[in-house]
């Protein structure tokens, strides 16, 4: 059986366009990317009859998207992660998959890392973290 594995290559992150509902801008120069990687606290609810430890799931939290990008200095949405990150605002995101559909994943995050590094033989690269408010959809 030949896998249905979905290649990374081709996938877009995509920031929400300022004043639209709508309308999503491509974040170019993407190189690598981890996340989301969602977790949920744990209630303990044992109690004096308790004869073990009783737990219930607490609520969910979708954790971070991180990606390491090309940075240019004159792309607008590079311009605009910034911004975001400086003025604290919250933002819709989009992940679309390289799938036949394609499969497109939703949320609202903050932008709470914007990190440039460098050296020899290499480009100026941008670290980015986004932080997930919120449900993931899609």
């Amino acid at each position: 059986m030949s896998s249905t594995a979905l290649e990374s290559q081709g996938m877009l992150f995509q920031r929400l366009a300022d004043g639209s509902p709508t309308t999503y801008q491509t974040i170019t120069e993407i190189k690598s990317f981890s996340g989301p990687g969602g977790s949920a606290s744990i209630i303990d609810v044992t109690d004096l009859q308790s004869t073990s430890k009783e737990k219930r799931m607490g609520l969910a939290d979708e954790g971070q998207i991180s990606f390491t990008m090309n940075y240019v200095p004159t792309d607008a949405v590079h311009v605009l992660l910034r911004a975001d990150r400086a003025s604290r605002v919250i933002r819709g995101f989009k992940a679309k998959f390289t799938d036949a559909g394609p499969t497109a994943w939703t949320f609202n995050a903050f932008v709470t890392g914007f990190a440039l590094s460098g050296g020899v033989d290499g480009v100026v690269e941008a670290a980015v973290t986004l932080e997930i408010s919120g449900s993931i959809t899609g």
